[in-house]
């Protein structure tokens, strides 16, 4: 990979600087600013694979400019780790909602640097696969239903990346924040997710550009009606939506349920060729993320991604029983 490693303290760009050099798949280039980055970026022959960023700088700060990535096409889905002496939660929230996919603090292990590295060094390579999700979802998002390719496909049960909602990031980088805030002991939200109903039917039906939009368009609902609080929202795949939530021990998830449903019914959903679409979601069971440490926080999030998937199955069981007893009454 091509690293970028923005600092402006040159003893840590000095140290990446030896470091990565000993790993013969990596080069690295580093700046003191983001002024610098930036420059360094306009460069059309010398893209870059991903970022290391600093918070704390001078003038625009990481999280700034991890935005400023984030709102281009070229690095909208490349890799950022933060590299930071920012522990707090707060610091940690404003990065991953800015678009980080994973965030080390200072003072770091290199051993743990290296073995992140590897990991994004993946998740880089299989984003550029033509066969991605990744890959897919921004070919889609670049063509119009007419022009789709035939052979296109997005598969029902992989995560898909949604770009261009507020408080909606990628799936790897919800595990990477739950885990951060596990080792930091900041763990007091509660983890929630929310399954779009018939989803199997919708994804059978709809061509892959409409499914991508109606996933975009529920996570937008879901995002817009868990505010106030803080959230941080990723899709996981098979309609299903994980959610963090700050300070909602006490929600009341059916009013939210109906306030998401309610939402999502005044965007008048449609498919190309004009169909309306009903889409609804329910929600499976809260659970509170203080205490839970490393597997046991991501855990947390495959058990809500779970309970939303079940809820789910057994509101359609239930309207079919209804269904069968009225037609037998009848």
């Amino acid at each position: 990979m091509h690293i970028l490693a923005v600092d402006d303290d040159p003893i840590i760009l000095d140290l990446l600087t030896h470091f990565i050099e000993d790993m013969p798949e990596h080069t690295v280039t580093t700046a003191l600013s983001v002024t610098d980055a930036l420059g360094l970026m306009v460069k059309p022959e010398q893209p870059f694979d991903c970022f290391l960023l600093d918070i704390v700088m001078p003038g625009t700060d990481g999280i700034e400019l991890c935005k400023i990535l984030r709102g281009t096409d070229r690095y909208r889905t490349t890799p950022i780790l933060m590299l930071t002496a920012m522990a707090d939660k707060g610091h940690i929230d404003s990065a991953f909602a800015a678009g980080a996919s994973d965030y080390i603090t200072k003072p770091f292990e290199l051993n743990s640097l290296k073995g992140r590295l590897s990991l994004v060094e993946q998740i880089a390579r299989e984003q550029r696969e033509p066969t991605s999700q990744t890959y897919a979802t921004q070919a889609l998002l670049g063509m119009s239903p007419d022009d789709l390719a035939d052979e296109m496909t997005i598969d029902l049960h992989q995560p898909l990346p949604i770009y261009d909602v507020e408080g909606v990031i990628e799936n790897s980088a919800m595990e990477n924040y739950v885990t951060q805030l596990s080792r930091k002991s900041l763990c007091g939200s509660v983890v929630m997710a929310f399954t779009i109903r018939h989803i199997a039917d919708l994804h059978a039906c709809l061509s892959p550009y409409d499914f991508t939009c109606v996933v975009t368009d529920v996570s937008e609902a879901i995002a817009d009606c868990l505010l106030p609080t803080h959230r941080l929202v990723s899709y996981a795949g098979n309609g299903t939506f994980v959610c963090v939530v700050e300070g909602a021990a006490q929600i009341d998830m059916e009013r939210l349920v109906d306030h998401i449903n309610l939402y999502i019914n005044a965007m008048e959903l449609s498919a190309s060729d004009g169909t309306a679409l009903n889409i609804r979601v329910c929600a499976g069971r809260p659970a509170r993320l203080i205490w839970r440490k490393g597997d046991s926080a991501i855990d947390a999030l495959h058990q809500a991604h779970i309970s939303a998937e079940e809820a789910a199955d057994r509101l359609t069981r239930d309207m079919g029983s209804i269904w069968t007893v009225s037609h037998s009454v009848a």
